[in-house]
């Protein structure tokens, strides 16, 4: 079952892991440790995150960025087993 969430901004707690939450409910969207990243010389060594305030839809393993600005029926901030409502 597909979630979509609202990418708040990554976090970087002492140059070596880094996490990006929802910011609605707080799952964890991104989560690296900077240490075990191989990066080519001369590249920039920062991996990818979602845009600030990115839909992120979540299913298993698998993450996308969904189209539109409206929440969708499946979003975390209306979805009723997250215990939580725009109302």
């Amino acid at each position: 079952m597909s979630v979509t969430h609202i990418a708040a901004p990554q976090i970087t707690i002492s140059d070596r892991y880094m996490r990006q939450r929802c910011g609605w409910c707080g799952d964890i969207l991104v989560e690296y440790d900077l240490a075990r990243i191989a990066v080519p010389a001369g590249q920039d060594p920062t991996p990818a995150t979602w845009p600030t305030g990115a839909l992120v839809t979540v299913d298993g393993y698998a993450s996308w960025a969904s189209e539109g600005e409206q929440l969708p029926d499946d979003a975390c901030a209306v979805n009723p087993l997250t215990l939580a409502s725009l109302a």
